[in-house]
């Protein structure tokens, strides 16, 4: 299950419980301003909390409240106000109260309202250990990585952080009682190679209370393996001195020019003795013929496996011709590439284009995210769409803050259009909000 999905199942019931609000005017007389009283409560007991701090965003003002809880703000205007709502010794909350019109007509009436919120106590301790599997198998400790808990959203802050030890190990020290919380990690770099925490730990409830101490079950991280896509090559231009090559959007380990690893053979499915070689930025293979020249009018098979430096594998196996293409023109480029946010779910990236002119057999869309800086091929879509929904949600790391794309049509011969003319968009990741429920 997404993490959106569980944090939003682990804090709908307390939610419920964060602001009861009730309308309390019912005087006839106009009424353009209302009244406002914070009710202040102790979550478990129920008893009301003196000495609290009640900070008005709107009025940027702080009333404390008395010994029966109340914080009174007269004469606020229709709309709404924010509070943040804190106290030595339990988590500090916020709520949001509207003052709605009532009235009829010309007559405004507006309604006073008492909001009652809740306060938890602050002091149950989470513990817990983050391990990773390295290339070789073996399971270690990770050390210094981020460990996040995820609160209700009504908390301040609703999201805490700490980092794990050389042990793997973590606290969290003062987290709030009668809570369910969600512990988790996003995506890390331990040795050179990213990792992801796959799992999420939903921890606390209604029966802790502050001085308990919750064991977390250990949090295994995942290493990423990001497709290798080849993104271009120039099997078009091949004349017989020319190295075949291509490029891919991800580094490439030495292995991967192994010559094993390796074949090129002619039209007559003769085996051709070649070199390859790997570019200085090791993402370009060149395969050069050993006699130092292809033969033209002559075509050839190119069959082999590379290896990214992030653990992923891909077999390759294209074809070329010498002094004529190998398969067609490339296609003309998508027009009008856009990509905007979802009307209605935030979390959803709504691509669209207009198709190229020419005959096409589909598109294959790519993306790239700020912290992997590599376009790597995400999904091929048919001829005939000329949109796609992207839920970057459930494919991309928390941390992610944006995502470009590229959308290349190909043809019946698997041709791509030319990566080197294509046009990429970029969506901004909006930024996690908070809603406050009365």
């Amino acid at each position: 299950m997404h993490l959106k999905h569980i944090i939003s199942i682990l804090a709908s019931g307390a939610f419920l419980a964060a602001c009861d609000s009730t309308v309390t005017n019912i005087n006839d007389e106009s009424k353009a301003e209302g009244t406002i009283t914070i009710r202040v409560v102790d979550n478990h007991s129920g008893a009301a909390l003196p000495s609290v701090t009640v900070y008005s965003v709107v009025d940027d003002e702080t009333v404390v409240s008395d010994d029966l809880g109340n914080s009174t703000w007269e004469e606020s205007a229709l709309g709404d106000h924010a509070f943040q709502i804190s106290k030595e010794g339990y988590a500090t909350v916020q709520t949001t109260v509207t003052l709605a019109e009532q009235g009829q007509g010309d007559v405004p009436r507006v309604g006073d309202v008492v909001a009652v919120v809740p306060m938890y106590k602050a002091g149950v301790v989470a513990k817990g250990i983050v391990l990773y599997t390295d290339d070789k198998g073996k399971v270690g400790a990770a050390k210094g990585v981020t460990v996040y808990a995820k609160l209700p959203n009504y908390f301040v802050p609703s999201e805490i952080s700490v980092k794990t030890s050389d042990e793997g190990e973590y606290t969290f020290e003062s987290l709030p009682e009668g809570t369910e919380i969600a512990v988790y990690v996003g995506q890390e770099s331990i040795n050179s190679q990213k990792y992801i925490g796959a799992d999420v730990r939903a921890i606390g409830g209604e029966t802790y209370r502050a001085g308990d101490q919750i064991n977390v079950a250990t949090i295994n991280l995942e290493k990423l393996s990001a497709s290798i896509v080849k993104v271009s090559d120039n099997a078009a231009e091949m004349s017989a001195t020319s190295d075949f090559s291509m490029t891919f959007a991800a580094e490439l380990l030495k292995d991967s020019v192994t010559k094993d690893h390796w074949t090129v053979t002619n039209g007559s499915g003769s085996v051709v003795l070649s070199t390859v070689s790997l570019s200085s930025d090791k993402r370009t293979i060149k395969i050069t013929p050993y006699s130092g020249k292809w033969n033209t009018e002559t075509s050839y098979s190119v069959r082999g496996t590379v290896y990214s430096v992030e653990g992923a594998t891909s077999t390759v196996s294209t074809s070329f011709s010498v002094g004529a293409k190998s398969s067609g023109d490339a296609p003309a480029q998508v027009k009008n590439l856009t990509v905007e946010q979802d009307e209605d779910y935030t979390y959803i990236a709504n691509l669209s284009w207009t198709a190229p002119k020419g005959d096409i057999d589909g598109y294959n869309i790519y993306y790239m995210t700020d912290e992997n800086p590599d376009f790597v091929k995400f999904r091929s879509v048919s001829s005939t769409s000329t949109s796609y929904s992207f839920d970057v949600d459930d494919y991309l790391p928390n941390s992610v803050k944006q995502v470009s794309f590229i959308v290349l049509p190909y043809n019946e011969d698997g041709v791509e259009a030319n990566i080197e003319e294509a046009q990429s968009v970029t969506y901004k990741i909006p930024a996690t909000t908070t809603v406050d429920d009365e």
